[in-house]
């Protein structure tokens, strides 16, 4: 993978790609932007192109063209390369050759398919009646043609022989998902001649989408995986009103957030998605410009899709159909993004109507509830209290076990105790006695925080004054290689140690890498997280914007002296450390008037006081 990294560096220029993404104006020997990662007015996002990195002086995040990739699209790494290798020409070593033919087969296949369907529904049997219907619907011919809508006609063979005489094979056409294969075996009223519908084994092939309204179905990079299918108005309405596209190797619905790979930008932007039920609430509310919405496609909301929309945002708003069964998906959503750390509010319209009804009636009012959609716990205390008699002891029970249930599953205290309170109010009951209740509703609801991701072991939060020192220390050996190969002496001679990972990185690959940060950085290449890290601290510690809001070099007059000054200070939060260590202890040996360990730790104090004063001597 290391090759494949470095080719594909090789190949593209870094202002080249970020340029498809921002606006890029050239600044000394860089390049600068806004940056598209948070919001502020003046450009403090830089381009490195002799280092070929990037780096936000405001948020600060930096990297290279993965990283950027990676965030921009909100993918993992390996979607990352496969995207700048596609646009590299290069060919992934580690990759399938056989694999990736079949992968791109498909893909041609579905893209072809997507083409007919539009074709069939603009110049075909559903100019008339399907466009009609649409254009009744609210849509204009813009947003048909963007989210490529189209119409499989009436027939069992027409996607197939389309597909036939364009050279593809039946068995890969139906790993597509646009047939159906029936055994001969199987009982039938199908006619058609079993050739050349013939396949291995004795199956018969036909098209599984027929006279039906299609909406493609694409991953974030715009790419059709699968459709979902609508019966047409007015013709056999014994059918399923809507069909979907099989589980194929290319298409899991449980991973598709239908409308993402144009939603993505504009929810970054907003800080928000708004999540509907179905293809149609999409579409209309992209056209009644909100712009950051996105489908679930009738399905619950899935672990795999909160793990995608979190790449986004953490802040959701629901716009589900609120009968009973929309509001029990509603809820047990709700407790998913809860136990996910995602902040939730809920859209409430009319009874009966919904996001692509209120897109065609009135785009204004859309977008003004959804503007004003309440929080989560607010929502359902007032709808729980609106739809229970609080006087009744029954009605009592059944207000505590739907709020508490809510409740259960939010993670701040102080917000949890908030609600509490003010649950206990509303039923005039003691707060002590829904205390009670949560925890039974706590441990009933246990298995959807158990479901979720694991949190990382390191939790996000203001830095301490150790680690802001030990990253002092690391930045100072990334930009100077004299104090990374002192370090490195004093490091054998045991005269320092830090438990850092880059730190220790650096200790073992040093001299390999002749104390040289871009050598470093190759060496380090397929360790992401490590070498983002070591990226970020190298800037902070070599650049900084001046009054002028340009990119500067920042001199270090005596880097190893710097160095040296900061180990004293590390040496010092250390001994301040250990005293406060040894303060708690002393607490307990006097609660416990264990004299021994008083004396002792009395004689540790002050014995580790001295040495502290030394040090401030210095």
């Amino acid at each position: 993978m290391n090759n494949d990294i470095e080719e594909i560096k090789s190949k593209l220029n870094i202002v080249d790609v970020l340029g498809e993404y921002i606006k890029l104006d050239k600044a000394g020997a860089n390049w600068r932007a806004l940056c598209p990662f948070h919001n502020e007015k003046s450009p403090s996002f830089m381009v490195n192109e002799e280092k070929q990195f990037w780096h936000c002086f405001g948020c600060q995040k930096s990297g290279d063209i993965f990283a950027f990739v990676m965030e921009m699209e909100g993918v993992e790494f390996r979607e990352a390369l496969k995207t700048l290798a596609e646009k590299a020409g290069v060919k992934l070593q580690s990759y399938n050759p056989q694999k990736s033919e079949e992968k791109n087969r498909t893909l041609e296949i579905l893209e072809l398919a997507t083409k007919f369907y539009e074709v069939q529904l603009w110049k075909g049997d559903g100019k008339e009646k399907i466009l009609k219907y649409l254009k009744d619907r609210g849509l204009n011919d813009e947003t048909i043609k963007e989210f490529r809508l189209g119409y499989a006609p009436s027939g069992w063979k027409n996607m197939l022989s389309f597909l036939l005489k364009r050279g593809y094979g039946i068995e890969e056409i139906a790993k597509t998902g646009l047939l159906v294969q029936k055994n001969n075996s199987q009982p039938s009223d199908l006619t058609p001649s079993p050739s050349p519908y013939q396949g291995e084994g004795g199956n018969r092939f036909y098209d599984r989408f027929r006279d039906r309204i299609i909406f493609p179905i694409s991953d974030y990079s715009g790419k059709v995986l699968g459709y979902t299918a609508r019966v047409t108005p007015g013709s056999d309405e014994s059918q399923a009103k809507y069909v979907n596209s099989p589980e194929t190797e290319m298409y899991h619905k449980s991973r598709i957030l239908y409308g993402l790979d144009r939603a993505k930008s504009e929810i970054k932007k907003q800080d928000f998605v708004l999540l509907v039920e179905g293809q149609m609430d999409v579409i209309a509310s992209h056209q009644a410009g909100i712009k950051n919405t996105v489908a679930v496609s009738g399905t619950a909301l899935t672990q795999d899709q909160i793990t995608i929309i979190k790449r986004y945002t953490k802040n959701i708003r629901m716009f589900f159909d609120m009968d009973s069964a929309g509001e029990n998906a509603t809820k047990k959503s709700v407790k998913m993004c809860l136990a996910n750390s995602i902040s939730v509010h809920i859209v409430s319209l009319e009874q009966g109507k919904d996001a692509a009804d209120m897109a065609k009636e009135n785009p204004k009012k859309l977008a003004e509830n959804v503007a004003g959609a309440l929080p989560v716990m607010e929502y359902f205390f007032q709808k729980t209290f609106g739809k229970f008699d609080k006087n009744k002891v029954e009605d009592k029970k059944k207000i505590t076990e739907e709020l508490l249930d809510i409740i259960s599953n939010l993670e701040n205290e102080v917000e949890k105790n908030h609600w509490i309170k003010k649950v206990a109010q509303g039923l005039g009951v003691s707060e002590s006695a829904l205390t009670d209740e949560l925890k039974k509703a706590s441990l009933k609801d246990k298995n959807y925080k158990d479901s979720g991701p694991k949190e990382e072991s390191k939790k996000i939060g203001p830095i301490t004054k150790k680690e802001m020192l030990i990253q002092e220390l690391v930045g100072l050996m990334l930009v100077s290689s004299f104090v990374w190969k002192k370090a490195l002496e004093e490091a054998k001679n045991g005269k320092i140690s830090l438990r850092d990972n880059l730190f220790e990185a650096m200790l073992e690959k040093g001299e390999k890498v002749n104390f040289n940060f871009d050598t470093f950085l190759n060496e380090i290449v397929d360790d992401r997280e490590l070498s983002e890290k070591a990226r970020k601290l190298f800037v902070q510690k070599k650049y900084q914007l001046d009054l002028n809001n340009n990119q500067e070099e920042i001199i270090i007059e005596d880097p190893w002296k710097e160095f040296q000054t900061c180990e004293r200070e590390m040496e010092r939060e250390s001994k301040k450390e250990e005293l406060n260590k040894i303060g708690n202890d002393l607490r307990l040996a006097e609660e416990r008037n264990d004299e021994e360990a008083k004396k002792f730790l009395l004689e540790q104090s002050d014995k580790i006081s001295k040495e502290l004063a030394k040090i401030m001597e210095l």
